[in-house]
């Protein structure tokens, strides 16, 4: 293992890694839609199951063809097979046996000669922490995914994934995925929101489950990172982690509002950019004041922080700027939520919205076209409206030009993939059921555009290789007629300084050569040419990259 790479992050690197291993699209089995759900019907019997070595008292492991039915009949049961998408993938043989795979990788390694018995031994207790989290979180539980859409009509799709998880358990499904519900704090969210996303997400179990699985791991290193990181956090937030964690709830939610009324100015580069006014809010459902009270008493060094304390809301606001002043960054306290806010005008919207004073979301007729028909309960919602997607992407295209470095062909692609979704809006609803995780989605976003456009990604990207090959080209054409100028005034300068009989470190110009060279070098990319000191040679700077040499640096002969 590499010296510089830090250790501790090396288990949850190859957890990563098995979460990202198996694509879908390398293991994909696209089957066409039935007619009718009752055509789903058991192939019949399984064969005799297959022995592994003799003596070894396993079996291979292979799903037979009544559980690949199965999991194809529950996957299907909760999409729409006539639509204008579908898909389906077995998982069972992909993910099922990661942890074999990764062991198989894990011998591999320890078998390198050059590694000592010690290097081998830490290598395997990195590798066993790894496949560890991997077992624990669960992941290996998925059978099976599916997707479809369908126009519901004209400009407006339902689309639905299903993952199929007959025996849902571990660290990943328990900390997102506890029972459905109503989605309450809709009610809080105001008319003028474009966009919101909330969903359960229980950080205690997690990092506990985590935690948990590092301090067994054996390994000095990680148990020496828990504690650096345990003292951190105590630093930072004056609370130790177990209360950090147990002060949080299990619910995480994000509001942005766009004021069409109110017209704003934002600075991008040297330019400004004018937008309906934006507010954001962050929220975290939470258990006490633990947090609010630690981050108030770092907001109350500052006296710029307004304190605003009524029932059910406290409220601590920090004065804004006057470049800026739709920003009053704001930590509030409100029902079960900790809001941290750039407005403190949203946080008051969104009690209003909550208290029936003005309209909130259910009012937005946009929104209304979109929820009506889906899922009232669910582990996660999120809504897009179209004006959000439009600014999103034009401040994406102003953006562009800023990025100096940026290659034109790879802009203009993401530009394009921009625009994709600039028009477009959609609601969105998931959540656990009892054999798995559906999410059902309606938007005005036909996804064979989508679809089509990715197809173009293969296409963008070789058309960038060529164009990176033929400047590549061009520029070292260009480089060896620099070192070929550069040649003849190098002859013309020794024989120079032969004859004239020239002292070391003398500066010399275009006047000590003339006599000895045809003619001055023509400039190729716009670089200049000087003649250097006796001793030296000559060289030339160019104002652009040029092979190894960047731009002002110094090409000699």
């Amino acid at each position: 293992m590499s010296k510089n790479f830090p250790r501790p992050f090396f288990p949850a690197l190859l957890f990563a890694v098995s979460l990202t291993r198996f694509s879908p699209f390398l293991y994909a089995e696209e089957l066409p839609a039935p007619k009718s759900r009752a055509t789903l019907i058991d192939p019949g019997p399984a064969g005799p199951a297959t022995q592994g070595p003799a003596g070894s008292g396993t079996q291979n492991v292979s799903p037979s063809p009544i559980h690949r039915s199965l999991a194809y009949r529950q996957v299907a049961a909760n999409l729409d097979p006539d639509g204008v998408l579908y898909f389906f993938w077995n998982a069972e043989k992909a993910i099922g046996a990661l942890d074999q795979k990764l062991e198989s990788v894990e011998d591999m390694a320890v078998a390198d000669p050059s590694l000592s018995l010690d290097e081998k031994a830490e290598l395997r207790k990195d590798f066993d922490l790894g496949i560890r989290l991997l077992l624990q979180s669960g992941l290996q539980e998925m059978r099976a995914f599916g997707f479809s859409s369908r126009e519901l009509e004209p400009g407006l799709f339902l689309n639905k994934t299903y993952t199929y998880l007959p025996e849902r358990f571990g660290f990943l499904w328990d900390s997102l995925g506890k029972a459905p519900h109503g989605f309450q704090f809709l009610k809080m969210i105001p008319e003028n929101t474009e966009g919101f996303a909330f969903f359960d997400f229980d950080l205690g179990l997690l990092w506990r489950a985590v935690f948990k699985e590092l301090a067994d791991s054996d390994i000095p290193e990680v148990v020496e990172w828990q504690q650096r990181f345990s003292q951190k956090v105590r630093a930072f937030t004056g609370l130790g982690l177990d209360d950090l964690l147990g002060s949080l709830g299990d619910q995480i939610g994000i509001i942005v509002t766009l004021n069409p009324k109110t017209m704003v100015k934002i600075p991008l580069g040297t330019e400004q950019y004018e937008m309906p006014e934006p507010a954001a809010a962050f929220l975290w459902k939470v258990r006490n004041d633990k947090l609010f009270d630690r981050l108030e008493a770092l907001l109350s060094t500052s006296s710029k922080v307004a304190k605003v304390d009524e029932p059910d809301l406290r409220m601590r606001v920090l004065e804004g700027s006057e470049a800026m002043p739709y920003l009053t960054p704001t930590l509030a306290r409100s029902g079960e939520y900790m809001i941290i806010s750039s407005s403190e005008t949203l946080v008051r919207a969104m009690r209003n919205a909550e208290s029936g004073k003005t309209p909130g979301i259910s009012s937005s007729s946009e929104f209304n076209s979109l929820a009506a028909g889906m899922p009232e309960q669910g582990n996660s919602v999120a809504y897009v409206a179209k004006r959000l997607q439009k600014t999103l992407a034009d401040l994406q295209l102003r953006l562009s030009p800023m990025r100096e470095s940026a290659n034109p062909l790879m802009e203009a692609m993401a530009a394009k993939f921009s625009r994709l979704s600039e028009n477009s809006a959609a609601y969105i609803v998931s959540g656990a059921t009892e054999d798995g995780w559906l999410a059902t989605e309606k938007t005005t976003k036909d996804l064979n555009e989508v679809v089509g456009e990715l197809l173009t990604i293969p296409a963008y990207y070789l058309a960038g290789i060529g164009i990176d090959q033929l400047k590549q080209a061009r520029a070292n054409d260009a480089l060896a007629q620099i070192k070929r100028h550069l040649a003849t005034l190098r002859t013309a300068k020794d024989e120079a300084i032969a004859e004239k009989n020239l002292k070391e470190g003398r500066m010399m110009n275009k006047q000590d050569i003339d006599e000895y060279i045809r003619e001055w070098p023509q400039s190729v990319v716009g670089e200049v040419y000087e003649i250097g000191t006796v001793g030296q040679p000559p060289y030339a700077t160019a104002p652009v990259d040029l092979g190894n040499y960047h731009a002002g640096s110094k090409i000699e002969p």
